[in-house]
């Protein structure tokens, strides 16, 4: 019970009053003033509530509050190992980010340092995409790797021969056995593909960024020799449309290779 509860608990109200109640009683017999009684009795009864209501605090059980639901937190993904083609690519990206965050930063001429502005900030959101894909590609391809796709084909090829020549009352089981068989493979085989899907866009996406710092410098440097005019604009406008298409050919692709592991 909550303390509130308790003050409002109607046995230690109707206890305080009859103790205040009997305290002036007995003080209103035994001493010659009777004006004392009112007051004593009322200090009795605001005693004993006060005791009953402590006491009822203390050793009223405690509510236990219900644990809270555990967070699901998704796993971290991970870095690429070193020398894998995820790694590479990853690597170029990051390179090819920093460049062209670099150039957006330092242009020298306001006017197109104003209008390129957000081509890092762009840069840097393909580049979180790709960290993504490498991570997914990583578990992709560790999963498979725990799949020994030859044991399994050897297996299904004794279960298949079985199935088709073995006792027909062993056929049942030996078709599900095959069944099961089969469809780790074709796992490992949506797996394969779904990494290998992402490892291309990847390396399109990379050579789109490498493509963005040589048409930045390009900008820059026509820019400076006043050649650029008034179409510098309409160049700014493209490399920002392209990155982002960049980023929604990785939303696309990914969310194709999620299809592809879905089926």
């Amino acid at each position: 019970m909550r303390l509130s509860d308790h003050l409002t608990e109607p046995w230690g109200i109707l206890t305080a009053v009859l103790a205040g109640g009997l305290g002036g009683a007995v003080t209103a017999a035994l001493s010659p003033a009777a004006v004392l009684a009112l007051p004593v009795g009322f200090g009795i009864g605001v005693t004993v509530y006060g005791v009953r209501v402590g006491l009822g605090a203390l050793m009223a059980p405690r509510e236990l509050e219900a644990p809270a639901p555990p967070r699901y937190e998704p796993r971290a993904l991970p870095r690429p190992p070193y020398g894998s083609p995820a790694a590479a690519w990853l690597a170029r990206a990051e390179a090819a980010a920093a460049a062209l965050r670099s150039q957006a930063e330092g242009e020298p001429d306001p006017v197109l340092r104003a209008q390129v502005r957000d081509v890092g900030g762009n840069a840097e959101g393909v580049l979180a995409d790709l960290v993504r894909f490498a991570g997914q590609v990583t578990l992709l391809e560790e999963a498979s790797g725990r799949i020994d796709s030859d044991a399994l084909r050897w297996e299904a090829a004794g279960l298949k021969h079985d199935a088709e020549n073995g006792p027909a009352g062993l056929r049942a089981e030996r078709e599900r056995t095959l069944r099961a068989v089969t469809e780790q493979l074709a796992a490992q085989e949506r797996m394969v593909a779904a990494a290998e899907a992402l490892l291309a866009k990847m390396q399109a996406t990379v050579a789109g960024l490498e493509g963005l710092v040589v048409r930045l410098a390009e900008l820059s440097t026509l820019q400076a020799a006043s050649d650029a005019g008034g179409d510098t604009a309409a160049r700014v406008g493209l490399l920002t449309e392209d990155l982002e298409g960049l980023r929604l050919g990785l939303a696309d692709a990914e969310e194709l290779s999620r299809g592809a592991l879905g089926s």
